[in-house]
């Protein structure tokens, strides 16, 4: 059965000398997998290099119900970025914002709100010209509240506690190793309270930028399974360097 989806590429993978899998978050079923030629040629109906990390696409594929892998038969942009190919940070973030999507978006079931809110990110990414360097953090937070993990900032005062495990403020020093210190819970709750409107005002150096990372990550390795060290992380870290 041929479908027609609008999708969000977030990794391919080598399957065979001539055929690639991409791994796509659809509007239509959540995520799936595809093969497609691995083709350069600008007269092929399935160009492999329109399946950059994030690219946006409107495409065809032959699904069937027996096999994992729909091939794709016909693809073109859904959405055109024009600077996010060409920046070199923007670019690394958007390296970086695949991998972790890669490890958070496994289920295989339409999400509507889920769909839209990184279409909206990633498009207000690429039109954003300056202030941009804490995108990720950011996006990050946001997709807390998507994936249902938002933590619980009630009763936040200077002098609390951030219970990384609990996902909440407490206001006495946790009993196990996986919280923030109150020094460091005050600019972290500030992150978490910041929208993309807010975005260009958070002014973070390089070793506070660095701190939330690595918090923000350690965060989501606590409440989404099986979540990794992300090896594009090091190339952010190095950029920001």
């Amino acid at each position: 059965m041929v479908e027609k989806f609008e999708g969000i590429v977030l990794r391919t993978r080598k399957y065979s000398d001539g055929l690639m899998i991409a791994d796509i978050y659809t509007a239509q079923h959540g995520r799936m997998s595809f093969l497609l030629p691995v083709s350069h040629s600008k007269r092929s109906r399935v160009r492999s290099v329109l399946f950059q990390p994030l690219s946006m696409l409107s495409f065809t594929a032959s699904v069937k119900m027996s096999s994992a892998l729909s091939r794709i038969s016909e693809v073109f942009p859904h959405s055109m970025y024009s600077s996010i190919p060409n920046d070199v940070v923007k670019s690394s973030i958007a390296l970086y914002i695949a991998e972790l999507l890669t490890y958070v978006l496994r289920e295989s079931e339409k999400d509507e709100p889920m769909f839209a809110f990184l279409e909206r990110s990633f498009t207000l990414f690429d039109n954003i010209e300056h202030g941009y360097a804490d995108f990720h953090l950011v996006f990050m937070v946001q997709l807390l509240r998507f994936l249902g993990i938002y933590p619980n900032l009630e009763g936040f005062v200077p002098g609390s506690y951030f219970d990384m495990a609990q996902g909440c403020v407490v206001h006495e020093h946790p009993l196990h190793p996986n919280f923030l210190m109150p020094e460091s819970s005050v600019p972290f709750v500030e992150l978490l309270q910041t929208g993309y409107d807010s975005m260009h005002v958070l002014s973070l150096n390089r070793k506070l930028r660095g701190t939330h990372l690595a918090t923000l990550a350690a965060y989501y390795r606590l409440h989404i399974p099986d979540f990794p060290e992300l090896k594009s992380g090091d190339v952010l870290r190095e950029l920001f360097d």
